[in-house]
């Protein structure tokens, strides 16, 4: 596979959850900057949920959404994985905001061809990656291959994290910790992290206090290395 360095960027409670409280949306993606990175990893439910939390009203599409922006080769892609077309009739959203270079979707060979069609309408690229699910190692080496994608920042919730982590595809953490307590009405953001009996150890790189109590906690993911706990 090509050499991608990705990156899982997240903020969250001291207590693990990416829900139920304020994010210092400012800072987070003032952090997410400094990693330079090529392209932005996110998943459908992620996508949809900030829209509807954020956006209010969807706009409509207008003609100018049908084609593919011209912006700074310097902005990152924002690549969407999507087998089941959760993100159809949202995707202008995405591409009109105006630090996204543009969209890539990745699906699988099942996904519906009305979907397809949608993303052909518009000149969405998608790569198709995988049967039923992902095969994200596959889209991993296609974004670095079409693309020229060296640096990945994941900015997405449990399933896609821990799909990725379970996968050995994650090299680095980067969480940016309020220090606020939510309790267990909270979406944990590791919740579907599935890695077997074998824990998954750290190197810590990096630990600041960046602003208002709130801390920056930078990890290295160790691969094949064997449980040290």
């Amino acid at each position: 596979m090509a050499m991608t360095k990705v990156i899982m960027h997240n903020s969250i409670s001291l207590d693990g959850s990416f829900t139920d409280f304020e994010v210092n949306m400012g800072l987070h993606y003032q952090i997410a900057s400094t990693y330079k990175a090529d392209a932005n990893l996110i998943g459908s439910n992620t996508i949809k949920t900030g829209i509807e939390i954020y956006s209010g009203e969807i706009p409509l599409e207008n003609e100018g959404d049908l084609t593919k922006p011209d912006r700074s080769v310097a902005l990152p892609y924002w690549v969407i994985a999507d087998t089941k077309g959760i993100t159809q009739g949202l995707l202008h959203t995405c591409r009109s905001f105006e630090f996204c270079k543009d969209v890539i979707v990745l699906i699988s060979q099942q996904t519906n061809e009305d979907y397809m069609n949608y993303l052909k309408d518009r000149n969405y690229d998608y790569l198709v990656c995988g049967n039923e699910h992902i095969d994200f190692e596959k889209a991993l080496s296609a974004l670095s291959t079409k693309y020229g994608i060296k640096t990945i920042l994941i900015d997405s919730g449990p399933t896609l994290n821990g799909v990725l982590l379970s996968k050995g595809l994650i090299d680095e953490i980067s969480l940016l910790v309020s220090p606020i307590l939510v309790g267990g009405k909270s979406d944990k953001l590791l919740a579907h992290l599935n890695n077997g009996s074998t824990n998954i150890n750290l190197k810590l790189l990096a630990c600041e206090d960046v602003e208002k109590e709130l801390v920056l906690l930078r990890y290295e993911v160790l691969k094949g290395n064997p449980d040290l706990s």
